[in-house]
């Protein structure tokens, strides 16, 4: 039962990426402006990448949701950038790790003033506790889309294929 008072198509367009989409080209826009010489997908890498000393490629797509094939080129994109550089574990020979260099921190500089503002301007017109509310809901969200997904029962799910079947023998009649 749909609850009339939930915008459906705003949450189902916040949670597609609509909102998520625009903040990207937005950003994308103000780096080029300012000579910043780095994709909204790359920031997001360079800035999860700065909130830990040393990371795995693992753990930088867990932090970030990228999957595996983007983050293998975006990673090589960054360390051609030299703004990042890998090594091999000491322990685990088929383990990478990624630290930023030197040129990643200044980079990372320049772009976290232009990434606030870009933010800051989108969030224009709402309250703080706006902002803390919708923090919150899309957290939880995401949470439980994260969660293991919860399946129908066996006998829900054959009750629900007898249904289909039963329909579709109607429908060639």
């Amino acid at each position: 039962m749909m609850d009339s008072n939930i915008d459906y198509r705003l949450i189902f367009a916040l949670m597609s990426g609509k909102v998520s989409n625009a903040l990207n080209r937005r950003l994308n826009e103000n780096f080029k402006k300012a000579g910043i010489a780095i994709s909204a997908e790359q920031w997001n890498v360079l800035l999860t990448l700065t909130m830990r000393e040393v990371a795995t490629q693992q753990q930088i797509c867990e932090d970030t949701s990228f999957s595996k094939t983007t983050m293998t080129r975006l990673l090589n994109q960054l360390e051609d950038m030299r703004v990042l550089e890998r090594f091999k574990s000491r322990v685990d020979w088929r383990s990478n790790y990624l630290r930023i260099t030197k040129e990643g921190l200044a980079l990372r500089d320049q772009a976290q003033y232009i990434a606030s503002k870009t933010l800051k301007s989108s969030l224009r017109g709402l309250t703080q506790e706006e902002i803390q509310i919708s923090q919150k809901g899309l957290k939880t969200a995401l949470e439980n889309l994260n969660r293991q997904s919860e399946v129908a029962p066996p006998e829900e799910i054959s009750e629900l294929m007898k249904f289909f079947r039963l329909r579709k023998k109607r429908r060639l009649r």
